[in-house]
């Protein structure tokens, strides 16, 4: 027959009432922590991604479309260049590129990556400066009533520093002054100013691709030419456009740009002005986003984002192509778009590599020219023994 237990005395209950009091303290202190990372219920993911896709993670329907599925994504921008780096506290990183998406790839060790949507490079400009630059055989008009935009005609305007009252014909004002370039954003940081000097530096290598390693010193140094020549550059590809936007041709009137830039605007709003022309660049480069999960929380959004439909259409509305299906094709004709289905002269940007030798021969171009970016020595990635970069 078992002893019957007898009921704890004093010091035990004083004993068994702090350990209790402990347990309970520990419950709290974990469900807080729970309630904060997990946001009551909800898969916390944390992002590092270029500026362009920061409005498409943030919009309302994105956000709503996550937490059906369980999860809040928070996300932060970052330059490409500079993506590689300091993404410790990052559960991935969607990078606007290729090349750097496999080298984000190389630097963590992963072997994944998502495609999620793409964007070709694109020209913006107004009616009548595109009309002068047609007269002048650097734009023209297809059949289809979208124009294209001649990247070796611009470069011949570039060398001889032709002004917009040089161009013929009278579609600008004799009294605009300002040289005939293409704005761009920062090449030192921004991945559409990496995108720009990926395409030049092809038809400056008499359209080859250039090869790992790296340009010769004569590209490295007309390229630098064209981005010196608009003074200091934005960082992000969001500032130009909206300044381009809402400043008109005087501010901007050439503008290096995402495709999905115009087409987001146009569908969401603040819509472009009226006489505003979009110009396929030939030849173009793809700006293809990726997702590199750096871990589990990473990979189920990289795998929803490939996958979701509710995601997808969302992306669509931001302008962005998705692989597959044609969403993209009904946008365009729902709001009767000057957009091309398809994009037939692309070439392959370089490896990351020889974009990187061409981008950092830039980059001191513009140190010996006295013009840093805010914390230059922290942006600049460090370089490797093979001459490259590594970020």
């Amino acid at each position: 027959m078992s002893p019957i237990p007898l009921p704890p005395g004093p010091r035990q209950r004083l004993l068994l009432g702090a350990a209790c009091a402990v347990v309970v303290a520990l419950i709290i202190a974990i469900g807080a922590a729970l309630v904060d990372r997990w946001g009551g219920g909800l898969v916390v993911v944390d992002g590092v991604v270029g500026s362009e896709k920061v409005d498409f993670f943030r919009d309302e329907r994105v956000v709503a479309r996550f937490a059906e599925l369980g999860y809040e994504v928070n996300v932060r921008p970052r330059g490409s260049r500079l993506m590689a780096q300091d993404v410790d506290e990052a559960d991935f990183v969607s990078p606007g590129s290729d090349i750097v998406a496999d080298h984000i790839q190389e630097v963590h060790g992963v072997s994944t990556e998502y495609r999620m949507f793409s964007t070709p490079m694109v020209v913006l400009s107004y009616e009548p400066l595109a009309e002068a630059l047609r007269e002048a055989g650097v734009a023209r008009r297809a059949e289809d009533g979208t124009w294209s935009f001649d990247l070796a005609a611009y470069l011949e305007l570039t060398e001889e520093r032709t002004r917009w009252r040089d161009l013929p014909g009278d579609s600008v004002g004799s009294g605009n002054r300002n040289e005939v370039l293409v704005r761009t954003t920062d090449p030192r940081t921004s991945n559409s100013a990496g995108m720009y000097a990926a395409v030049l530096s092809y038809l400056l290598n008499d359209e080859e691709v250039v090869p790992p390693g790296g340009p010769d010193q004569e590209i490295v140094d007309r390229l630098a030419g064209l981005f010196l020549a608009q003074g200091q550059p934005p960082e992000s590809s969001q500032q130009p456009f909206e300044q381009f936007r809402d400043l008109g041709p005087g501010h901007t009137p050439l503008l290096w740009a995402y495709e999905a830039q115009y087409v987001h605007a146009v569908v969401n709003g603040p819509v472009p002005p009226d006489d505003v022309v979009l110009l396929y660049p030939e030849p173009t480069v793809y700006s293809a986003h990726t997702l590199v999960p750096l871990n589990e929380r990473g990979d189920a959004i990289g795998a929803l984002l490939a996958d979701d439909p509710g995601l997808r259409s969302s992306a669509t509305r931001h302008g962005f192509r998705a692989e597959g299906g044609s969403a993209f094709e009904e946008l365009v004709a729902e709001h009767d778009l000057p957009v091309r289905i398809r994009v037939d002269d692309v070439v392959n940007t370089p490896t990351h590599e020889a974009l990187e030798a061409l981008l950092s021969g830039i980059e001191d171009a513009y140190t010996d020219n006295g013009m840093r970016p805010p914390a230059a020595e922290e942006r600049r990635p460090a370089r490797d023994m093979n001459g490259g970069g590594s970020e």
